[in-house]
């Protein structure tokens, strides 16, 4: 049974949608989506700069484009998977994967999903920083430094020796500080554009219920592992609810890991820029055959 991985924010790069292996296919795909979104979306990955790629409104389309044309490309060739599951944006890049929405929707979803994480920190800019090699007591701890500066949290949950924390500036500052104060492990701010995952962005929830609201989603063609609760949903609803929680809570990548395994995934492939999930993955399944497009061999 084969996984499709699909990587979100902090994966992207400039050149990335070059990278896919059938330009013709992907500049179609990216031609549809410059025209629902009324920009040059191959431009802005292609020859923008960095700064205005990292902004949370282009980033998120972006991805997903190059994410969708990995996946056509990879359907052009015979390649499909029994189940999948995206981290963060990567998750509606899973979903529309298996059917549950168009893409011309998805574009218009996550872009929106994106102006709507803007607005919600136009007044209270954050950002998210992973700490590498804590243990428990050692990350509540210095969760707790950061919190004298203001609002930290867990954010995403990727490894057993690897969380994502997401706040205000001040307060991840901080954070980042203490993991040197104790001089084990490490912390890295991400190329993010806001506190994601964190109750920072709860009004934003509000917000993107009312825009995935007036989207129709179908039931999936295969199991789509979710962010939340780290299970798969059949019901168009209830992915929908899922997808709100998503805005402010946590992403339990360990977890959802834990899921595909017990489904019976034994090959993992990640669909996207970089490799960061299979990273992640080899370290949760060291015995899984875990790769990445970007690392493949295409003739």
């Amino acid at each position: 049974m084969i996984a499709f991985l699909f990587p979100g924010q902090g994966s992207q790069y400039v050149g990335m949608a070059g990278r896919v292996v059938d330009p013709i296919l992907t500049r179609r795909l990216f031609g549809q989506a410059s025209d629902v979104l009324g920009l040059d979306l191959w431009n802005l990955v292609e020859a923008g700069d960095e700064a205005m790629l990292t902004r949370t409104e282009n980033t998120q389309p972006a991805l997903f484009a190059t994410e969708m044309a990995w996946v056509e490309v990879l359907a052009s060739r015979g390649m499909g998977c029994d189940v999948a599951a995206g981290h963060s944006l990567g998750e509606f890049s899973a979903l529309c994967c298996a059917g549950v929405f168009t893409f011309e929707d998805g574009i218009r979803l996550v872009r929106q999903r994106g102006e709507i994480m803007a607005r919600a920190v136009s007044g209270s800019p954050g950002t998210m920083a992973a700490i590498v090699g804590l243990d428990d007591n050692d990350l509540q701890r210095v969760l707790a430094e950061g919190r004298r500066a203001g609002i930290v949290e867990a954010a995403n949950y990727n490894a057993s020796d690897q969380t994502v924390v997401s706040g205000e500036m001040a307060a991840v500052d901080r954070v980042i500080g203490a993991v040197k104060e104790i001089g084990r492990g490490r912390a890295i701010k991400l190329r993010v554009g806001a506190p994601f995952h964190s109750s920072i962005m709860a009004g934003g929830a509000a917000e993107f219920a009312t825009v995935v609201h007036d989207i129709p989603f179908s039931r999936p063609r295969f199991p789509v592992v979710n962010n939340v609760a780290a299970v798969p949903e059949d019901n168009p609803e209830t992915i929908k609810e899922c997808l709100v929680a998503q805005f402010k809570s946590p992403v339990q990548w360990v977890r959802t890991m834990e899921t595909l395994q017990r489904m019976g995934a034994s090959e993992y492939l990640e669909v996207g820029p970089k490799g960061v999930l299979t990273a992640l993955g080899r370290k949760a399944i060291p015995e899984g055959n875990v790769r990445a497009v970007e690392e493949e061999t295409w003739q």
